[in-house]
């Protein structure tokens, strides 16, 4: 719209009035005084055109008198054209700046989107980060209980006579060590829901008081369309990154177009036509367009060079290496992205295997708890294996339930690389 208001049309009014007292010599050669008065008001609309040509109509009325003569009124109307002819003529040059904010208004929109796709990444990666601690939390909570059953366990079978006292330490510790573990489990859930409520700001004032519900689960199933080359190509196209920077290759491009320009000379045309009436009353002062009158009228040419051109030279220059620069930044861009895409790509591939292996390290950490379990119930192991395979087993369900979560956010950054495909997620357009 600023860029615009340039080829809108002006209006321009002035009123002025004065008073002026001076002595001449008469044909006495004597000194006699005398004074002059005058009052004008003009009123012109001034246009520039896409073509560079500035177009002004005005109007002129003025009251003149001097000594004891009665006023004279005139009244003109005109018109001026002033029309560049090398420097600054056409429409390809004038319009440069409206393409350029144009370009602009492209690039704060590009950025914006650039700034939702990270605001949304890390929206989900506080949500997976709390969804983690609650997981760690509730997997605590199971051990902390198993211990316990442990422990009471061993103390019903010293005081049973089947097993000796010594055994009694190694439940305490690993109810002890439950609790440890439960503290520390409870203070990180509770610091990863406020930075989750503070980054979704539901709540300016009291964001801390209320603890989050978590609805969604990781993703665990495999992606059945997972094509490395369409997220490269949709990359290419959509991510924010790029098309800023072809923004800016576009802006440079037009900048040499009007550093060329300005080595152009100037020379304007131009042209002023008017009528003007006089009379002793202002109501007959209008100008009479007819064949007895003739308006008045200037036409010319003006010419202006400013030797070696130094400056418009040098500008030029700039642009040309700034355009090269840009557009080896832009192909460096390019690679940079494309390894954003490649790395998240193989991180889907990578924490996919990891969710199957560690489900089934899970399972057989479960397996070998079991069978301590009868083990010791026959007396044939310790309560300290029966503690460490307790300890195996929840270190095993922490490992999964992190793989899930990598897993998750790793398909969220690939969609996230790619430039668009987060937005289509969340349901979210930029219009």
């Amino acid at each position: 719209e600023s860029e615009k208001a340039a080829f809108d049309t002006k209006v321009k009014a002035t009123v002025s009035t004065g008073d002026r007292k001076a002595q001449n010599l008469n044909a006495a050669n004597n000194l006699t005084n005398t004074r002059a008065d005058n009052a004008e008001a003009e009123i012109e609309l001034e246009k520039l055109l896409y073509s560079g040509t500035t177009v002004a109509v005005n109007s002129e009325l003025s009251r003149n008198r001097s000594g004891n003569s009665n006023s004279l009124y005139s009244n003109r109307i005109g018109i001026d054209l002033t029309h560049p002819l090398l420097r600054n003529s056409g429409k390809e040059i004038n319009l440069i700046s409206l393409k350029q904010a144009e370009l602009d208004y492209n690039y704060t929109k590009h950025e914006l989107k650039a700034f939702i796709l990270d605001f949304i990444a890390s929206v989900e990666k506080k949500y997976w980060e709390h969804y983690l601690s609650v997981r760690q939390l509730e997997i605590v909570n199971e051990s902390a209980a198993l211990a316990i059953q442990q422990r009471q366990e061993t103390n019903s079978r010293i005081l049973a006579g089947s097993i000796p006292e010594s055994e009694r330490a190694a439940a305490e510790a690993e109810v002890a060590k439950c609790e440890e573990d439960l503290i520390n489990a409870q203070s990180n859930m509770v610091n990863t829901a406020i930075s989750l409520l503070r980054t979704v700001n539901h709540n300016t004032e009291n964001f801390w008081k209320n603890l989050p519900n978590l609805t969604d689960k990781p993703f665990l199933k495999k992606i059945d369309q997972m094509d490395l080359e369409a997220h490269l190509a949709l990359a290419e196209q959509q991510r924010p990154e790029l098309l800023q920077a072809k923004v800016l290759i576009a802006k440079n491009e037009l900048d040499i177009v009007t550093s060329k320009n300005g080595l152009l000379p100037k020379l304007d045309f131009f042209v002023s036509l008017g009528n003007t009436g006089y009379s002793r009353s202002f109501n007959n002062s209008n100008p009479k367009f007819n064949n007895n009158e003739k308006p008045d009228f200037e036409v010319g040419f003006d010419y202006e060079l400013t030797r070696n051109r130094r400056s418009a030279r040098a500008k030029l220059e700039r642009s040309k290496i700034t355009a090269d620069m840009k557009k080896e930044a832009l192909k460096n861009l390019e690679q940079v992205i494309k390894e954003d895409v490649i790395k998240a790509y193989i991180e889907v591939q990578r924490t996919m295997q990891q969710v199957a292996a560690t489900a089934a390290t899970t399972q057989k950490q479960q397996e070998k708890l079991r069978v301590e379990e009868i083990k010791f119930s026959v007396g044939k192991t310790t309560s300290f294996q029966v503690s460490q395979a307790q300890r195996d087993l929840t270190e095993a369900k922490i490992a999964e339930v992190k793989a899930a979560i990598a897993y998750t956010g790793a398909i969220t950054e690939l969609m996230r690389a790619d430039g668009t495909s987060l937005l289509k997620a969340n349901k979210i357009e930029l219009k």
